[in-house]
């Protein structure tokens, strides 16, 4: 209730309701994002990545593609619940960033070369 006063208007109450920061998701809308750091070996290889879900569960993500820096993988189902739909979630958007090595031998590069040079 606002102000109220005999012969006045009551005024209207606002409220701000301010998100936190989540320390693992990011919300867009429905949406969670989620960032996963994976090694060059691994995105190029595929690995089983254990995904955090917003009930504190986990799942694994099996991967058999080459991970490219930016690809998302999308979880249907395992965002925020939707206040228009009770019984509808939005997506868990997984986002890989993928750690390249800092520096590299000359054996090394004469390795990566001679094993990639069939994909240039």
């Amino acid at each position: 209730m606002g102000n109220e006063r005999p012969g006045l208007v009551p005024a209207d109450v606002t409220f701000v309701v301010g998100e936190k920061r989540h320390h693992m998701f990011r919300r867009e809308g429905d949406d969670l994002e989620f960032g996963v750091r994976i090694p060059l070996i691994k995105a190029l290889t595929g690995c089983d990545i254990s995904i955090p879900l917003l009930g504190g569960e986990e799942m694994s993500l099996k991967i058999d593609d080459i991970i490219h820096p930016g690809l998302i993988k999308i979880i249907e189902g395992q965002g925020m619940p939707s206040p228009k739909e009770q019984r509808k979630r939005g997506d868990l958007k997984v986002m890989f960033l993928v750690d390249f090595p800092s520096t590299l031998t000359d054996q090394q590069r004469s390795d990566v070369v001679s094993t990639l040079q069939d994909f240039s």
